[in-house]
């Protein structure tokens, strides 16, 4: 599936506050007529798609493929981690630790992972777009 160069400049103009094709050739220095270029031979600006990922932290398949990021559920991330490590402790792989122990453990395990990729509490609307 190839990405589509108008929307890919639609979402642009929606990411940098422009509302015409001029304005985003403003925003990224180009010449009044490189967005209608682009879009007339379905080019895709790809340094400017990257430039916008970063300015906006949105994903790259948001942008160029409309897909949206997944979400991960803090409980039941949580959830998982613990059934991994209890398990553990049935197969007797860490079997010097208490159920809180491991609790514990799976909880400071969740924390790491949250320094890494966005997590959601159940409650809460996810931003997908933002998730690489």
């Amino acid at each position: 599936m190839e990405p589509n160069a108008s929307e890919v400049f639609e979402k642009l103009k929606d990411l940098y506050g422009c509302s015409t094709l001029k304005e985003i050739c403003e925003t990224f220095g180009k010449n009044k007529a490189w967005a209608g270029q682009m879009i007339k031979n379905n080019s895709v600006p790809y340094p400017q798609c990257v430039q916008a990922c970063k300015d906006h932290n949105v994903s790259m398949d948001w942008l160029l493929f409309n897909k949206e990021g997944q979400s991960v559920d803090k409980a039941e991330l949580l959830n998982l981690i613990q059934e991994g490590l209890f398990e553990s402790k049935e197969l007797d792989i860490l079997e010097d630790l208490t159920f809180e122990q491991l609790k514990a453990t799976s909880a400071l395990i969740l924390k790491q992972i949250e320094k890494t990729i966005p997590i959601s509490n159940f409650n809460e609307e996810p931003n997908k777009k933002a998730i690489y």
